[in-house]
Order: C-alpha cells, then structure tokens, then sequence
C-alpha cells in the first residue's frame, strides 16, 4: 500500500512537471510577459542601404537597384508609412516615377514578435551621362522614411488627499518624481512629477502632473497628418515640425492638459496635466494608474554617395 501511495506521488508531480514546461499550467513565482516588456529602446524606424545596392561605383548611361532594409524596432505599429528616394536628376534618374514615394506597413515589437518586423525594398534607377571633360561626378541618393508613431507609457501614481499631513493615518504610498527609461519609441517620456494642488473648495485636492517630452531619437518629429507632405520633395515647414498629440488618463480620468498639441522645443518640452474635478479629502490616501500616451510623425534620412564613371 505504501509503495502505491508513493508511486502515485511521483506520477502526480512529475504530470504538474510535463504540465509546467508545456504550458498548461502558468508558473505562480514567475511574472507573465507582457506588452510594457516590449517597450524599451529609443527608436522607432531603422533603416540602411542594402550591400551593393547601390553600388559604390557605376558606368554612365547604367541601370542599377537602390535597396534599403527598414526594421521596426519600436512598440508601434506602423499603417501607412512612407518611403521616399531622392536622385541628383542631372545625373541619375528613378526608372519608375511611383517609386519616388512608397508606402508600406511594418508591425512593432510585441508578443507575438518579440523582434519586430523587417521589410526591403528594391527600386530600380539609371545613370545619365557625364558632360563636359569630367571623367567622374560624385552625386548622392537620398531615402527618406515618414510614418506615425506612438508612445505609450503605464506608471503607478500616488494621490494624497492629505496634502498638510493631518490625518492620524498611515499612508500607503507618497507622491514622488518618477524617472523613467525609453519606452520603444523615439519620442520618450522621460519624468513625471507629481503634485496635489489645494482649491478653493476646502473639501476637495486636485491631482496635477508635470510630463517631460523629449525626442530620443534619430530623426525629427512631425505632424502625423502631414507624412505625406513631409515625405517627398517639397521642403519642411517649421510649422510642420515638433508637434506632439498627448493624452493622459488617471484610471478611468482623462486629465486636461496644456499646451495640446505640445510643440517640443529644441526637441525637449513638458506638458502640465491635471483633474480639474478634483478628489474628495475624505478619501484615504491611494495609487492609481496613470497612462500617458503621445502620437506623433517621424522622419529621418540616410544617404549614400556614389561615382558615375565614363
């Protein structure tokens, strides 16, 4: 009888075993993955020239492919990207003028693709002749990517309702300045700080907080309705650039904030947040959690340079 007891109670742990690393039964002492583990780094778009293409050297009046290779790297997903290729037209030409601005869509960095998504794209071109004596020019090919993007950051957030400390308690948390890392974004939320405003009204504090925005990134912000513009010849408009959509929520709250949409200056700026309904005094002192998230449109450019021989 003993012997089956005991043989029962190693079939039993080793089905619990079989159970845990199939799967089906989650692990309590290990804390489950998460969309907010995805949100770490500070770019968004990566992108660079492919090898060979295009080459470092060419013959005039030639055919040759301009290949880059985008990966997302960021959090967000990105709809209706843009990518554009800029050629010295004196020198060089895009054999198909729709290539000039491509679109295309490239998931982020999630559970389900932990590493985010890649995608190439090939175009063809052409040299032209070189005039006059010259036995060389040296020109430059240009690829520009525009998309929209989002940051979106969850933190734990302390609302004190005893802003004088008269209250025979003890408190469960109190309000501090959070420092916080890149959020898988280029546009990143660097520090929060918090603050309880008294009002008028004796019976009530008002929640405000200070969000620093800080473009972290390897390009420039832009108006997220304005990709299209933005990629392709025309030059940037000033009122283009820096322009931040910001939304911010405790729990179920959406707080007021000011300035909206926020205009980064010298890519760094804050936005000053706060509940006008205010909290009761009477309620204990609590956390919550505030969400904070920024859409935005980014740019940036690399470039290649090539010789066209004769």
């Amino acid at each position: 009888m003993k012997q089956n007891r005991n043989a029962g109670i190693i079939l039993l742990i080793m089905i619990i075993l079989v159970l845990f690393i199939s799967g089906c039964i989650s692990n309590p002492f290990v804390n489950p993955t998460t969309q907010d583990d995805f949100r770490t780094g500070k770019q968004g778009i990566l992108m660079e020239f492919l090898n060979n293409a295009p080459p470092n050297e060419i013959y005039k009046d030639y055919p040759f492919q301009i290949g880059v290779i985008l990966e997302n790297v960021g959090a967000s997903d990105i709809k209706n990207g843009f990518i554009s290729f800029t050629v010295e037209e004196a020198y060089m030409e895009l054999m198909n003028q729709n290539d000039e601005s491509i679109r295309f869509n490239l998931k982020g960095k999630s559970i389900s693709l932990p590493t985010g998504d890649q995608l190439v794209k090939i175009i063809k071109a052409k040299t032209k002749k070189i005039g006059g004596q010259s036995e060389k020019h040296e020109s430059t090919i240009l690829a520009n990517v525009c998309y929209q993007y989002q940051t979106k950051k969850d933190i734990t957030t302390c609302i004190d309702t005893d802003v004088y400390d008269l209250k025979k308690m003890q408190k469960v948390c109190r309000v501090k300045d959070i420092t916080l890392a890149p959020q898988g974004a280029p546009v990143s939320i660097t520090k929060v700080e918090s603050e309880m405003l008294p009002v008028d009204d004796d019976n009530l504090i008002k929640p405000a907080f200070k969000i620093h925005i800080k473009n972290v990134g390897n390009g420039e912000v832009i108006d997220k309705d304005k990709i299209s513009d933005i990629c392709s010849s025309d030059p940037l408009n000033y009122k283009e650039l820096n322009i931040v959509d910001i939304k911010v929520m405790l729990s179920n709250e959406e707080l007021e904030c000011k300035p909206i949409p926020l205009k980064l200056k010298y890519g760094d700026d804050v936005v000053r947040c706060i509940l006008e309904k205010g909290v009761p005094k009477e309620r204990a002192t609590y956390t919550t959690p505030l969400t904070i998230e920024l859409n935005y449109g980014y740019t940036y450019s690399i470039s290649k340079k090539i010789t066209i021989k004769k």
